[in-house]
């Protein structure tokens, strides 16, 4: 039985892009960090990766960022920027959203919580 070639490089380009998502989590620096703790919801396959978790209120503000700069860094590239509160970045099939919800939660230990996504696709990426 052989292995597919296509399948091995989505596989592997898949596990690159999921390490550099959780390392870019890993940086945003926020009280209390990343409490989704980089899981991934649904657990992900080959072309799409999901990540979800909540950031301080008063980080909010600039946790989308500090994640698109370690993706930066990465070698993705900034296509657009809404603010704090979206951004997406590509590079070679993949595009990557990251964003931040406005509305405020409340975290079960009383704190006021933003909810942050990142968003990982391999098709149709900008084309």
């Amino acid at each position: 039985m052989s292995i597919d070639p296509s399948a091995a490089r989505q596989r592997k380009e898949y596990e690159t892009v999921r390490g550099e998502l959780l390392q870019a989590v890993a940086h945003v620096d926020v009280p209390g960090g990343f409490r989704g703790d980089g899981k991934e919801k649904p657990s992900g396959d080959y072309c799409s990766l999901y990540l979800d978790g909540f950031v301080s209120a008063k980080s909010a503000a600039h946790s989308r960022e500090d994640v698109a700069a370690a993706l930066r860094t990465d070698g993705w590239k900034q296509i657009h920027s809404g603010g704090t509160d979206e951004s997406l970045l590509a590079r070679g099939t993949w595009a990557v959203f990251v964003t931040r919800t406005n509305a405020p939660l409340l975290g079960a230990d009383g704190k006021m919580l933003h909810e942050l996504t990142i968003k990982a696709d391999c098709t149709g990426n900008l084309q």
